[in-house]
């Protein structure tokens, strides 16, 4: 899934994503480039939003979570990686793996855990490679039926 950003300051968010006491605010300047795409490498629904986990334009070695609303989808076909996973609680998830098979991946992954940081950058090689340029889903049937024809 790839994303291009539309906005980058909480100006421009919905009241849903404004929430100060963890530091959502209408001031706040996200370390995006409007214009700029980028790729999903996960992301999450909470209480009615939708969240982006991407490389922002202060990467160094995780993906940050970003407001749905700042993008614009590119490229709506998902990552041959994602796993899905909806929590007991109604909490939604779409993620590689590696982000479910410990249920501390991530804190473990932005605290700088030496194997995290290591998996999260093997997968985003290959989800940064995925090729997207598949013939439309009418074309590779047609291909398929001839295929299976001869």
């Amino acid at each position: 899934m790839i994303i291009r950003c539309i906005a980058n300051t909480g100006a421009l968010l919905p009241d849903d994503y404004i929430e100060p006491t963890i530091g959502y605010t209408r001031q706040l300047q996200f370390s995006l480039t409007v214009g700029r795409e980028y790729v999903v490498y996960a992301f999450r629904e909470w209480r009615g939003t939708i969240w982006y986990y991407i490389c922002d334009d202060n990467y160094s070695y995780y993906p940050m979570q970003n407001p749905a609303p700042l993008f614009e989808v590119v490229d709506d076909r998902v990552s041959k990686y994602w796993r899905f996973k909806l929590s007991p609680n109604g909490f939604l998830m779409i993620a590689f793996e590696q982000w479910f098979t410990d249920p501390y991946f991530y804190d473990k992954l932005t605290d700088q855990e030496e194997a995290e940081v290591e998996i999260f950058d093997k997968v985003k090689e290959l989800m940064d490679a995925e090729n997207f340029d598949l013939p439309p889903l009418d074309v590779a049937v047609e291909k398929l039926r001839e295929a299976v024809s001869v």
